[in-house]
């Protein structure tokens, strides 16, 4: 007794498996490590580490911690309204300095995006690949640096 696949559902099987290959791409994308934004500055890990919590806090972010040894620095922003329907959204930046301490200094830095009350069950958060907060906390860390002088620094006492 031989079994037969009508050619109808035949195709309907081959044109759904079509799309799996698209379809797992998107799914790992979604799933694989974001690897952070770079930006080296010619300028002492000290100085860099002082400017990126400034800058921070001219953007209106709160610096959350800080450690100069480890070279890290994580700030939250306020809570914004996501949507009409209540949603809100806040973001993290995450940065992490490396190099020697007279300089130059590497800045990798993460952003994630933290949403709540979208009919999504319960609060999602996710690390952005791009957005334009990466290139405009550079842009202004790099304007920062070569004030003088140095914003974030004490005023001199006479």
């Amino acid at each position: 007794m031989s079994v037969r696949v009508p050619a109808l559902a035949f195709l309907i099987v081959f044109a759904g498996l079509a799309g799996c290959e698209s379809l797992s791409s998107r799914v790992s994308d979604r799933f694989a490590t974001v690897l952070p934004q770079l930006k080296l500055f010619q300028a002492s890990n000290s100085d860099v580490f002082h400017a990126a919590q400034h800058v921070l806090k001219q953007m209106d972010y709160t610096v959350t911690r800080t450690a100069i040894a480890q070279g890290i620095v994580h700030a939250k922003s306020r809570v914004m309204p996501a949507d009409s329907l209540g949603g809100a959204r806040q973001f993290v930046i995450e940065l992490r300095l490396s190099g020697a301490a007279e300089g130059p200094t590497e800045v990798a830095m993460l952003l994630r995006q933290g949403v709540e009350g979208d009919f999504r069950a319960g609060p999602q958060q996710e690390t952005l690949r791009e957005h334009g907060l990466y290139a405009a906390f550079f842009s202004a860390l790099e304007r920062t640096l070569k004030e003088q002088p140095a914003p974030w620094a004490a005023p001199a006492v006479r």
